[in-house]
């Protein structure tokens, strides 16, 4: 029992800027890390979806609210996700070969590509955000698309081959098998059935377009860098909510 705590508190300092007491880590812990990435989905949900009930509540202006509510997953992320997600989209559209898209990924240095995908994902985000907001609805949508996102990601994390340059890729594969597999499959499903419950039909399409063009995406990723890494993740996730939030703002 021990081991599956100190990988919840692993994966909780790996993917939030939430503080922790201290511990020391280890390999039987980071064995446990991808069993419990839903989990951190949902406290990034219950994080966003508070912010906003919180902003609502004082009656901040639903420009600041919306703009406020779309900062709050990278923020509690600590920009990890979004950093992949511009280092991704630096590689991929600088249409080079795929040695010189390899060296792209891993320059530390952000290109123009990168500043310009951001503020595209930025502009639609708030766009969709300020619609939901300006509706005052389907807001418990927020908690449900970090779940679906990291169930997905997670999954195809394990399953695809990873980059051979990618040691944090590698990482969290270390010690996974069929029951991380099986654990981020279940999520998936059951928030799949509440993203119904709550919407219908509407839920359904939901998960459904989250996880087909998030997937089409981290395909392509993975075939123009021969594998997955931790920045194709990171992409994929952070287009996967996009998408969620786009759903949101249209249902």
């Amino acid at each position: 029992m021990k081991k599956y705590y100190k990988g919840l508190l692993m994966a909780i300092s790996m993917f939030t800027i939430i503080p922790l007491p201290h511990y020391e880590w280890d390999d039987e812990g980071g064995k446990n890390i991808m069993k419990f990435y839903p989990i951190i989905g949902l406290i990034v949900g219950l994080i966003w979806y508070f912010s906003y009930k919180l902003l609502y509540l004082i009656g901040v202006s639903t420009m600041v609210v919306a703009a406020i509510t779309m900062i709050v997953p990278f923020l509690v992320t600590g920009m990890l996700h979004l950093d992949g997600f511009m280092d991704v989209c630096d590689a991929l559209l600088s249409r080079r070969d795929k040695n010189e898209k390899l060296r792209i990924l891993k320059d530390p240095h952000t290109g123009a590509f990168a500043v310009i995908s951001v503020v595209m994902l930025f502009t639609v985000n708030f766009a969709a955000l300020y619609t939901i907001v300006d509706n005052n609805k389907n807001l418990v949508g927020l908690i449900l698309i970090p779940i679906i996102s990291r169930s997905l990601i997670g999954f195809l994390l394990l399953n695809k081959e990873s980059m051979k340059e990618s040691s944090l890729g590698a990482f969290f594969k270390q010690g996974t098998g069929k029951v991380d597999k099986a654990i981020l499959l279940s999520f998936l499903v059951i928030t799949t059935v509440i993203a119904m419950i709550i919407f219908n039909f509407y839920g359904i399409i939901l998960s459904a377009v989250m996880i087909i063009i998030s997937t089409l995406l981290v395909n392509n990723a993975c075939k123009e860098f021969d594998g997955i890494s931790g920045d194709s993740a990171g992409y994929g996730l952070v287009i996967a909510e996009l998408i969620g939030v786009l759903i949101l703002s249209i249902i």
